[in-house]
């Protein structure tokens, strides 16, 4: 791919600057889930999500004790305020959760496990449960506070994404705050401007002034913008087979980092004309992938075997994940896939950034005589729309490919889309597995039951073959080469500690130097670095 002799180190962290210039400025192309990353820039929450084992680190709490299986205490820091100046203390927080019990998101457990939360004293909080809750951390993480003025004008609904940007304005508690466009998920603007917070705790953060989050935009004019010019965008999501252009750009550079993304790709078992309810196609289509030859050409290089539909880097699935690929169950021969699959036709729904791998399996798929034929966007809400909206209208898609990211730091983030309750899933009834599930909701992490549950819940997604199981991705992230920053393996940009070098687009007053045009070595993030 490239000469070493040609290619510098990444320098950017140590020439970055740490303060913050009035016009710094980052434009970030985040085409999955950025509601979700938004949510995190502007808001504040009790915990925050993290890549830690465990998912979450302390956020506005800085410690907690749990009394008993429903009763959890909270000291809450005394130095945070909200983005108008107002005080963010313990009657703040019972406010917002008075305002969240009216209309709790449904796609966890927490609308039927929250009873109540009191205040103790002023910075320390109770929160009551209704039964035993393994997940009330990871819900934590997405519980956002906002100011009194925000609850005149808008509430929490019993949403099936998330409630976050709703409304431009000083409302939040988080590093920036949203001035223009919103991101909800089923709705979100092309373009949506953060400014930082004058009010934020970590007082010597953001260190940039301005950022501009593109959440669609076709992916080869992603790539150009970053790759051939300065202004359009610093920071990207990219497909995986565009590293190239990435490394062999005069102004960015590559980051890959192993990550607990699942690309979650539906068998649409509503749509009462797909081929897909003959459990024998399902499994075999899924039995027909070759995922080392995916990995090689169509992931280039980026991903890891993965027999289930969650990300085989997750701790809860890792092991199984393994054993499953060291030794798998009996197979099916050529002949029998052949004979199952040949003449099936299965449309697909899915972004562009995402088509090559869909080609990659295409093309394994063309032996067996299976075809394919595509409904592609750059948008994602119109992927969502074919997904969420698809149990009242019955979609006549088979297939849908979407990039989840680990947005809650709990195998949860890939669970959810197997539980029929949940309008995130395409399976129209399966009993058993809603046990399971229901069951795991009562469970810690670190609760000996835990991971033979999830052993059971994957092995019998395994056998029913609801999804297909693709290998899970890397991150793979463009970056502009003035920019420091480092990308984390779930979905969190913490992009109030990017930092800019002198030499970056919006802050330089001269030409960029020629010696800052160099080729950049990729940089590869290791586990836990």
């Amino acid at each position: 791919m490239y000469a070493s002799e040609s290619y510098e180190t990444d320098d950017a962290a140590k020439i970055s600057l740490a303060y913050r210039d009035p016009n710094s400025h980052l434009h970030v192309y985040i085409p999955s889930l950025p509601y979700a990353y938004i949510m995190r820039l502007i808001n504040g929450t009790l915990v925050r999500l993290d890549d830690s084992k465990r998912g979450w680190e302390y956020f506005i709490a800085y410690k907690h004790e749990k009394k008993d299986d429903l009763t959890y205490d909270f000291w809450l820091r005394d130095d945070v305020k909200f983005q108008d100046g107002t005080p963010l203390n313990a009657d703040a927080v019972v406010e917002n959760f008075h305002h969240f019990l009216q209309g709790a998101f449904t796609y966890t457990d927490i609308h039927r496990k929250l009873k109540s939360v009191e205040k103790l004293d002023e910075y320390r909080i109770r929160i009551h449960l209704y039964a035993p809750y393994g997940m009330l951390f990871h819900d934590l993480a997405r519980i956002n506070f906002y100011t009194k003025e925000y609850y005149r004008h808008h509430q929490w609904s019993k949403s099936i994404t998330a409630e976050n940007t709703t409304l431009v304005g000083p409302f939040g508690a988080g590093p920036y705050i949203l001035t223009q466009g919103h991101a909800t998920g089923l709705s979100q603007s092309d373009t949506v401007v953060l400014k930082a917070n004058p009010y934020y705790f970590e007082k010597s953060q953001p260190y940039i002034q301005t950022l501009t989050i593109h959440t669609r935009m076709p992916i080869d004019r992603v790539i150009d913008a970053l790759s051939n010019s300065e202004g359009k965008i610093d920071i990207a999501f990219i497909p995986l087979n565009k590293k190239t252009e990435i490394v062999n750009s005069k102004y960015a550079k590559l980051y890959t980092l192993p990550s607990t993304t699942t690309l979650s790709f539906h068998m649409n078992l509503m749509n009462p004309k797909t081929p897909l309810h003959d459990l024998r196609i399902r499994q075999a289509l899924n039995e027909a992938l070759n995922q080392e030859k995916l990995v090689k050409f169509a992931y280039k290089g980026e991903g890891v075997l993965s027999p289930f539909p969650i990300s085989a880097n997750m701790y809860a699935a890792k092991t199984f994940s393994q054993a499953y690929i060291q030794h798998p169950p009996a197979r099916m021969s050529d002949e029998e896939i052949t004979g199952i699959l040949n003449g099936v036709h299965l449309k697909v729904v899915t972004q562009d950034r995402f088509l090559s791998i869909c080609k990659g399996i295409e093309y394994q798929l063309k032996r067996y005589g299976v075809t394919l034929s595509y409904d592609i966007t750059s948008d994602e809400k119109y992927v969502f729309k074919q997904l969420l909206t698809n149990r009242e209208h019955r979609y006549d898609w088979d297939l849908l490919l979407w990039g989840n990211e680990d947005w809650y730091g709990h195998p949860w983030s890939s669970l959810f889309t197997l539980y029929t309750p949940n309008q995130w899933c395409s399976i129209d009834k399966d009993d058993v597995l809603d046990t399971y599930m229901q069951r795991l909701f009562t469970l810690e992490s670190s609760d000996s039951r835990f991971l033979p549950l999830m052993d059971t819940i994957l092995r019998h997604v395994y056998e029913k073959a609801y999804m297909l199981s693709i290998p899970s991705p890397n991150m793979v992230v463009g970056i502009n080469k003035e920019v420091d920053f480092t990308p984390s393996s779930v979905a969190i940009m913490r992009l109030w500690e990017a930092k800019l070098t002198p030499y970056h687009w919006s802050i330089r007053s001269a030409p960029l130097p020629q010696e800052r045009l160099h080729y950049r070595l990729p940089t590869k993030v290791l586990p836990n670095e």
